[in-house]
């Protein structure tokens, strides 16, 4: 997965009666390469396994894979809706990183 650096957008609000002034800074940035070349778009992964999306012949497939079991713990069918959805629920997680390791670099800056 390769990244790319986008535009910044800066918003300033200065309150003279209060004395200060709020800036909010946005960069926005691309992500790609989500599927590595086998299809799988790992989001959690630690030394026992793996869990996030496969895509196989355009399907989507929710999966979690455990070292320690004879094939996949999970294998559900999926919409393309529900893998955006966690996506970027993954990426605005700021937790994300305390359980395993957040892979595929889509972790929160």
């Amino acid at each position: 997965m390769s990244g790319r650096h986008g535009k910044r957008r800066t918003r300033v609000d200065v309150d003279l009666d209060e004395n200060e002034a709020t800036v909010e800074v946005v960069k926005r940035r691309q992500v790609t390469d989500l599927f590595d070349e086998n299809g799988e778009l790992r989001l959690w992964q630690d030394a026992a396994g793996w869990s996030g999306y496969l895509v196989e012949d355009g399907d989507f497939f929710e999966v979690n894979w455990h070292r320690q079991s004879e094939g996949w713990i999970k294998f559900d069918v999926v919409d393309a809706e529900t893998v955006v959805e966690s996506v970027r629920d993954h990426i605005k997680d700021p937790a994300a990183g305390e359980a395993g390791v957040f892979v595929r670099r889509c972790s929160p800056p």
